[in-house]
């Protein structure tokens, strides 16, 4: 935390900074560093919240990609980053996130906030199961609640950015008279009226799912698990989705299937899966007694070009992980290994086959608790990308 200077003293810093240089020292730090510097003084808060200062950081900053970690405590829910690449306990943060309270009727479930998904500096937030959709700024600590489309259920399926226009949009998936798809562009006043998309029609069958995990890779979301989705050629009440990864072109706003990787030979079932993106290619890493299985698409557009590139003996502390994610820089043959049962991260290096660095985010111990969580509590992690943008239209939704 950041003091804030008294008058006398932050006069005194800036007279020995002039602007120029407190400038060039301020684009050099990572966006965290900056929003808590502006903290310091008003002058300091001026000059990192000006058009010219957020111009000159977005073309110079080279951002690392964050690993955000939500622990449900006993009065709150709490969200920690740590730098992806570093796994550095030293460098975890705590974002001080302030909730929107609920001042609706009573409610008879649950309605905390479950982090589900980010975007472009953007978090994003359901309420409950699925009651209510909510986008947070960390730049600006802004909340804006998403609007909803037709249906009584809905379902937040994706969070992307549309390549074209640069829109940020949202997919959704809800329970109106066709079982639909409905996409709408957060930039539209208001969030506008969603899209109704065909000719996929969707078989509701998602009763008390959790938020569909997607991997945005080439411009396309990609699932692993999804509400059954009917194409105009399946036969009604056949079972078409086992063993497929659904895919929606974001631009063309189609869906489509791809089979999923061959099954063992051995007859040993996966018991985890994960999708990534290596080397620009859509890939899964499949988990099962102490190894991975790294399979990668080699021709997106051919169903069977499915190779498996890699058979990795998990770390004794990963024996058991979760998830798997790849850090999105080049050239990097690591790959974040988590479980959240037992609140372990690890980073992973194919190529050496060796740990590089482990941290425990939590013990089970109730003495050792940081920050008030409640141990046995399911974890979400997702990698984010933290950003000083203001994004205009979150003034436009509704709060």
């Amino acid at each position: 935390m950041v003091a804030t200077l008294s008058g006398a003293t932050a006069a005194a810093t800036t007279q020995i900074l002039n602007d120029d240089v407190l400038t060039e020292i301020l684009l050099r730090l990572p966006p965290g560093a900056v929003r808590r510097f502006r903290a310091v003084c008003k002058a300091w808060h001026r000059t990192t919240t000006g058009p010219a200062f957020l111009a000159a950081y977005g073309r110079r900053c080279t951002v690392d990609d964050l690993i955000v970690v939500q622990r449900h405590g006993v009065s709150s829910t709490l969200l920690d980053t740590i730098p992806l690449l570093a796994l550095d306990e030293t460098r975890r943060r705590c974002l001080n996130v302030r909730y929107p309270e609920y001042t609706g009727p009573p409610e008879h479930c649950w309605r905390g906030y479950s982090l589900i998904g980010s975007c472009d500096g953007l978090l994003l937030f359901q309420r409950g199961f699925g009651i209510d959709y909510f986008i947070y700024s960390p730049a600006t600590r802004q909340w804006s609640k998403l609007p909803r489309p037709p249906g009584t259920s809905i379902l937040v399926c994706g969070f992307y950015l549309h390549g074209p226009s640069g829109e940020h949009r949202i997919l959704y998936f809800t329970d109106d008279q066709h079982g639909s798809h409905y996409v709408s562009s957060l930039q539209v006043a208001g969030g506008g009226e969603a899209r109704r998309l065909g000719p996929a029609r969707a078989v509701i069958q998602y009763y008390a799912t959790p938020p569909f995990r997607n991997l945005n890779c080439r411009g396309k979301l990609h699932w692993l698990y999804h509400p059954w989705v009917l194409f105009p050629d399946d036969v009604p009440g056949q079972v078409v989705h086992e063993d497929m990864i659904l895919t929606f072109d974001t631009v063309a706003e189609t869906f489509r299937r791809i089979p999923r990787p061959p099954r063992r030979r051995d007859d040993r079932t996966y018991e985890e899966l994960s999708l990534l993106e290596m080397d620009g290619k859509l890939a899964m890493a499949a988990i099962y007694d102490g190894f991975m299985d790294l399979w990668v698409l080699e021709d997106y557009d051919n169903d069977e070009s499915w190779a498996r590139r890699l058979l990795v003996r998990l770390p004794p502390a990963l024996r058991q992980a979760t998830l798997a994610i790849k850090p999105g820089v080049e050239d990097q043959n690591v790959i974040l290994l988590g479980d959240c049962r037992n609140y372990t991260l690890g980073l992973y290096h194919l190529m050496k086959k060796r740990m590089l660095k482990r941290i425990q985010l939590f013990t089970t111990d109730d003495d050792d608790q940081p920050g008030n969580f409640v141990p046995h509590t399911p974890l979400h992690i997702l990698v984010f990308r933290d950003s000083l943008k203001r994004h205009s239209f979150l003034d436009s939704l509704g709060s």
